[in-house]
């Protein structure tokens, strides 16, 4: 009595199942989490990932984000008061971000005064930005310094310059007496605030996006994304194939029925 050997279509259902099963798995994984980035992405307002800052310093490092070295305290309290290169921070909260590196900042008739090398920005004592000086106003350029004395004063280029009451007008004038030009306290340690200012450059919904999207993975984001399309394919086609392969079996054993 001969031995039947399985046919063709037999040995290929044997091979198919099992890769089906595990590219299915593969597939559904990378599915849920697609979906559920996607979902956190659309609530990310609401979730507050929008302004959650990543501490997490390998992520920061991976996404070439690095700490501040120009940093500069104004003020320790009540609130901390810095300076780093072109922004300004009250505590953690960024309020200036300058044209340039800013050379200092200081209090001035319950308002924020910061400058740059061209412009002078005025903000209310809780960081609003109120109003930018430049010298399409009539503020002297290359500023060197500022400084506090009843009004205040700005050291350029050109020489020494003082604004009226209402900082509208600039004029060169001569201090009587020696000006306290507005420097960074000394002696201040600045690893916390580097590393605060380091985690606001970077926020999960940004991470989110660029995980849902496939470029946390650089160059290999969008071969990826093609190779999840691949397996969904493969496992369509595989699923349709092993159905109709054992449909006429059915079939058969309802008629024999």
């Amino acid at each position: 009595m001969t031995r039947k050997h399985p046919s063709f279509r037999v040995k290929l259902l044997r091979q198919l199942r099992p890769w089906h099963r595990r590219i299915g798995i593969f597939s559904t994984l990378l599915v849920i989490f697609i979906a559920v980035s996607g979902v956190l992405i659309n609530h990310s307002n609401a979730l507050s990932l929008d302004s959650a800052q990543v501490k997490q310093r390998w992520l920061l490092d991976y996404y070439g984000i690095k700490a501040p070295t120009e940093i500069s305290f104004y003020q320790q309290s009540p609130k901390k008061l810095i300076s780093a290169g072109n922004q300004v921070w009250l505590d953690n909260q960024l309020i200036l971000e300058a044209n340039s590196l800013v050379l200092a900042v200081t209090h001035y008739n319950n308002m924020l005064v910061a400058i740059d090398a061209s412009h002078l920005y005025l903000m209310s004592s809780s960081g609003e930005l109120l109003e930018t000086q430049d010298s399409a106003t009539g503020l002297p350029s290359h500023i060197h310094a500022i400084g506090l004395q009843q009004n205040l004063w700005l050291k350029t280029q050109a020489g020494v310059f003082v604004a009226d009451s209402d900082l509208i007008d600039w004029s060169p004038a001569q201090p009587l007496a020696a000006i306290p030009w507005i420097k960074p306290i000394e002696g201040t340690d600045i690893s916390e605030a580097a590393e605060q200012i380091r985690s606001s450059r970077l926020h999960w919904e940004r991470v989110l996006l660029d995980l849902h999207s496939g470029r946390f993975f650089g160059t290999l984001g969008p071969w990826l994304m093609d190779l999840v399309a691949f397996a969904l394919i493969i496992m369509s086609l595989t699923g349709c194939y092993i159905w109709l392969q054992q449909k006429p079996a059915k079939v058969k054993r309802r008629k024999k029925k």
